[in-house]
């Protein structure tokens, strides 16, 4: 799945299929923002002392892919962490959204 279908597919998830396309944009990024600082949360928890410090100098050099192979190297079930990251991040959401919509209300 691409990143415009992943994009579309939590718009509708969410129920954010009512707001205009700006709107949409905005939101995806922020919560884009929030989910990925959740990750390397999850993520850094999982990692030794040296592998920490490994871990930032590659961040510092900046090229994403070398850090992506360095934590799936260091991490057992690296991508299954990130699934249950986001999936754990989108069904707070569509709690949230559903809340607020029933506050509105």
């Amino acid at each position: 799945m691409d990143q415009t279908q992943l994009q579309q597919n939590i718009v509708k998830e969410l129920g954010l299929e009512e707001l205009n396309e700006g709107t949409q944009k905005e939101i995806l990024a922020k919560m884009t923002e929030s989910v990925l600082k959740r990750i390397t949360v999850n993520v850094l928890e999982k990692l030794s002392e040296p592998d920490l410090n490994e871990f930032e100098k590659m961040q510092q050099a900046g090229n994403a892919e070398a850090v992506d192979n360095f934590l799936k190297s260091k991490i057992e079930n690296y991508e299954q962490v990130v699934q249950d990251t986001i999936i754990q991040f989108k069904e707070e959401m569509k709690d949230t959204i559903q809340t607020l919509k029933k506050d509105l209300v």
